[in-house]
């Protein structure tokens, strides 16, 4: 039971499923979302702080004198997530002496700048740069002016990165904390969800559960909304219905194989009892055994059958394929019923064109001999029994045409099941076991073949066996 509790499910995988997939999007939103905003923040930070370089060097020679100053401003850093700035700036010439610098640059730490950056502005390029003071991070800027004289100058604004960096960290932990939120939501969600989705399947599995043996008849109920949970109810009560034929078919053939088995044994063991009582001739005990072989015989005859439509049924029912001619085949059948043709008055007529296949002679012989014991069995005396052999329409043809007293369209349905007969015509007093037809069908279907049959109600049969031609040339 605990083992069944820790195996996975359906409904715990789609859940699983569903919850990654929502957080893998929530996930791929929010890192989007933050390197949207990381780059728009880095790119106005830049800009910010070109048009403070710009304010500065356009103010910085406006003194009478014409000597080069800066600009003091109030700090803006009151707020706890990194809005507002604190600008620090010095000019310096070209030996890269600070001529003048704001007054949070005359106290404490020195602005940590590039001497290479500053001798590329000093030659007229605007250049950004990451900068340290104190071992705090600034970004600044680097940007050329001229003094009154027009000597060159360099322009040094930085602003601390780390009120940036805080904004930055301010939304990677809203961010997280959305996704944990939302992963929880999902979660939840999709457990609801998978709930409501796997909710008929469980009804369908409830109900296939109580449909048994004994009530092969019910059915899944086919009032899902959904079209796939339909489709899924209509093949199930689809295979139910087969299973349900396959069960009463089976046990039809039970019944009757039980019956035709029963026959025999009960007359073989009649006749030998009968036998035994008291002392008999010489010519009674010759008619007892007469009889009781005659029964061995039929029971021989039946429990061969049953075991080679068995093998077909386990898929081991093989053939000795080889080139050979139907017409052949179906000539030598003929010759081996001409003694019983003759007894039961009924004339076997033979109409053969060379038919070559390729097939298992021994087998194809057998379909013969049933369709001709079948034939022979139910045509009156004085009919005509017809076997004929030809090509039709790319295909070798063999048919048996009687004229027994037909079959229904209801008989014809299931004349080739076993130990199938109609009321009429295939009577159990006639002697046959109900094998014959069934066993020539499976024999026919192993060569990839078909057999059928036409018959109008006291107008005979005939049964038509179509099979491959062997190639040209074989």
């Amino acid at each position: 039971m605990a083992s069944n509790q820790r195996s996975s499910t359906f409904r715990r995988r789609l859940t699983a499923s569903m919850t990654v997939l929502a957080v893998g999007v929530l996930a791929a939103a929010s890192l989007a979302i933050y390197l949207r905003v990381r780059e728009a923040l880095l790119s106005n930070f830049d800009s910010a702080l070109l048009s403070i370089a710009r304010i500065e060097v356009a103010g910085a020679i406006d003194e009478p004198g014409g000597e080069v100053h800066v600009h003091e401003e109030i700090p803006v850093l009151t707020a706890p997530f990194g809005l507002g700035y604190e600008k620090f700036a010095q000019i310096k010439d070209e030996s890269h002496h600070v001529l003048t610098q704001t007054a949070n640059l005359a106290v404490g730490p020195v602005l940590e700048t590039d001497a290479e950056r500053e001798t590329r502005a000093l030659r007229g390029e605007v250049v950004f740069a990451d900068m340290r003071r104190n071992h705090e991070p600034y970004h600044g800027i680097y940007y050329p002016l001229r003094d009154a004289a027009g000597a060159p100058l360099v322009a040094v604004v930085a602003i601390p990165t780390r009120p940036l960096h805080r904004s930055l960290d301010s939304l990677l932990g809203a961010l997280v904390l959305a996704l944990v939120i939302g992963g929880i939501a999902a979660a939840f969600g999709a457990s609801r969800l998978a709930r409501r989705l796997t909710r008929p399947l469980e009804q369908i599995a409830t109900a296939a559960r109580t449909i048994g043996g004994t009530n092969l008849q019910a059915r899944i109920p086919e009032v899902y909304p959904d079209v796939e949970l339909r489709e899924v109810a209509r093949v199930l009560n689809d295979m139910l219905a087969r299973l349900e034929a396959a069960f009463v078919a089976q046990r039809r053939f039970v019944a009757d194989a039980s019956h035709e088995l029963r026959s025999p044994l009960a007359n073989l063991r009649g006749t030998v009892e009968v036998a035994l009582r008291r002392p008999r001739s010489a010519d009674e005990y010759r008619d007892a055994l007469t009889i009781s072989l005659t029964e061995a015989e039929r029971l021989s005859r039946l429990v061969d059958d049953l075991l080679t439509l068995s093998r077909v049924d386990a898929n081991q029912f093989a053939l000795d394929v080889c080139p050979c001619d139907l017409s052949d085949i179906a000539h030598d059948a003929v010759t081996a019923h001409a003694a019983r043709s003759q007894e039961k008055g009924v004339q076997v007529r033979l109409d053969a064109q060379p038919v070559p296949v390729i097939g298992d002679a021994h087998r194809l012989r057998q379909v013969v001999d049933n369709l001709l014991d079948n034939g022979l069995r139910y045509g009156p005396a004085g009919s005509e029994v017809i076997v004929r052999t030809r090509q039709e329409d790319g295909h070798a043809l063999l048919s048996v045409q009687d004229a027994g007293p037909g079959l229904s369209q209801d008989d014809q349905v299931h004349v080739f099941d076993r130990l199938y007969r109609a009321d009429a015509s295939r009577a159990r007093d006639s002697g046959g076991l109900g094998l014959g037809l069934p066993i020539a069908k499976a024999i026919v279907d192993a060569h990839h073949g078909h057999v059928s049959v036409r018959s109008e109600p006291g107008e005979g049969c005939l049964f038509s066996v179509l099979l491959p031609l062997a190639p040209e040339g074989v």
